[in-house]
């Protein structure tokens, strides 16, 4: 089972997210390859969040990194049958040999020079099978003789052949589980925690995109606050110039102003830089490349929405128990845990084996293909049953193993516990936070409406002479605060929102994200 590189397919764009958009249609996914090619061409003059993400999902270098995870978990886990691999080993041996002549003692035969040669070729083929037996084929072909001096003793080599099969079939220790079985069953669990790693750095990116997209629009509108308080201070300060010279108003009125109108270019520049640090920030985000994307500039297309949400505490904690891949992740773990203690428990007994062999041979003088018909005739049969133990004594590193891997499997069940318990802390905090920055927008909302109203009240009495230029600027004051405090809230409540979204595990769900691994 071979599996190619990790791809993901984004479908389409939730319900969820048309209602982000104020409940205006967004535009149908397209390729993000050629998007991209065209928001470049374009200066990048209008992204959605729908684009940043699918731009991201292709371009995030982490991404990218994390991609190659499910690809080397799947080699780790067809490498683990490797275990099964036949080996075929074969050998072939030529030997020679000079014997000097002798005289028997007490006899008259005389033993004239010998050379003494043989041949061998030997090969087997040797697997382990699916139960921890081993299985073994095995051939023999030789051929052996000599000859004498300078006397012609005729043919006399030997021929001998033999084929058969060794089995050896463990009964107690490495039974029902062995180290190969273990690994390949740990790697299995391996991969699927790959690919939820990587379901996790999707989400993780994705959430990433979603901050910087909502704070860079809450930038942008800071810097259109921070223009229009300029405005409106510039705007003060020529009034009261022309009030000053009817003498209506004195020069240090004048002096207030000035100084309102340096504040607020102070307030601007600092917007500004703002607003690049942010950009950079989705820009990092979005890009392999940082060079095609450091002189462009963002036109997003999306807004701030402020539409009441009211999260089921149940429902997100049921979310979140179901679809956290970091939660699922602590629980294949688990599963990793019983598979090490079920074979440290089987490393407890002796080694028990059925051992047995079964086989063919063949002999023959000066005759090489007889010994071979033989074997494959069955002529000469042989066979071996058996029994073979071998008992540890005292085995202490098999029980302190499995004391060990019994203790770490009550670490882990209490780990994933915990982490349960904080995934619903998590999910808690963030239905909490989503619901206050709710309330935060319309307090905020108020207090800008107020203080607007106040601001106009005020200009009223100055020309009225109930009231100082000092007074009036700082109700102008007043009113940018106030703006700058309602755009935070709706930052934050856009972002609480996708917070939620992704303590619950849902960010894939809910751009219908799919993952395929092919």
């Amino acid at each position: 089972m071979n599996r190619t590189l990790v791809s993901v397919a984004v479908l389409c764009v939730s319900a969820q997210m048309l209602a982000l958009a104020q409940e205006e249609p967004l535009l149908p996914l397209a390729p993000a390859e050629p998007a991209l090619e065209t928001q470049l061409e374009n200066n990048l003059q209008a992204l959605s969040l729908t684009d940043c993400v699918q731009i991201g999902l292709e371009h995030n270098l982490d991404i990218k990194i994390n991609r190659y995870n499910p690809q080397i978990s799947q080699y780790s886990y067809s490498m683990a049958y490797a275990g099964y691999d036949p080996v075929l080993n074969s050998s072939y041996t030529y030997g020679f040999s000079k014997n000097p002549g002798s005289l028997d003692p007490g006899s008259t035969i005389i033993n004239l020079d010998r050379d003494i040669y043989s041949d061998n070729l030997s090969s087997s083929l040797s697997m382990l099978s699916p139960s921890g037996g081993t299985v073994s084929l095995a051939g023999n072909y030789s051929r052996s003789g000599f000859s004498s001096g300078m006397y012609n003793m005729g043919n006399n080599d030997q021929f001998n052949a033999s084929a058969g099969i060794n089995l050896s079939q463990p009964l107690l220790r490495n039974f029902w589980i062995d180290g190969t079985r273990m690994g390949i069953k740990i790697a299995k669990k391996n991969l699927q925690s790959s690919h939820l790693v990587y379901e996790y750095s999707l989400m993780t990116t994705i959430y990433n995109i979603e901050c910087a997209y909502y704070s860079l629009i809450g930038a942008r509108e800071d810097i259109i606050a921070a223009e229009q308080n300029l405005a409106l201070a510039q705007e003060f300060l020529d009034e009261t110039r022309k009030k000053v010279e009817l003498g209506s108003m004195i020069e240090l009125d004048t002096k207030d102003a000035e100084s309102r109108v340096s504040s607020a270019k102070s307030s601007l520049i600092a917007m500004r830089q703002a607003y690049k640090t942010a950009a950079n920030t989705l820009r990092s985000l979005l890009s392999d490349d940082f060079t095609l994307w450091q002189d462009t500039d963002f036109e997003l297309t999306d807004e701030l929405h402020s539409t009441p949400t009211l999260p089921s505490r149940a429902e997100s904690w049921f979310k979140g128990m179901t679809m956290r891949p970091d939660l699922l992740q602590m629980k294949i773990d688990l599963e990793n845990r019983d598979i090490y203690l079920k074979y440290s428990y089987n490393q407890l007994f002796p080694q028990l084996d059925l051992v047995g062999s079964y086989a063919h041979s063949g002999a023959a003088l000066n005759n090489g293909e007889r010994p071979l018909s033989q074997a494959a005739q069955g002529t000469y049969p042989r066979y071996t049953v058996g029994g073979q133990l071998s008992v540890p004594l005292g085995n202490i590193s098999a029980r302190n193993t499995y004391r060990t891997r019994k203790a770490e499997r009550e670490q882990s069940i209490l780990s994933l516990k915990q982490k349960e318990q904080n995934v619903m802390v998590e999910i808690d905090n963030a239905i909490n936070s989503v619901n206050s920055s709710l309330e935060a927008i319309a307090s905020t909302r108020d207090a800008r409406i107020y203080a607007e109203q106040a601001w106009e009240a005020g200009k009223i009495r100055l020309d009225h002479g109930k009231a100082t230029s000092f007074e009036v600027l700082q109700l102008q004051t007043t009113v940018f605060q106030n703006r700058l405090s309602e755009i935070r809230a709706l930052v934050t409540y856009n972002i609480n929102l996708a917070t939620l979204c992704y303590r619950e595990g849902g960010t894939l769900e809910k751009y219908n994200i799919v993952v395929s691994y092919e």
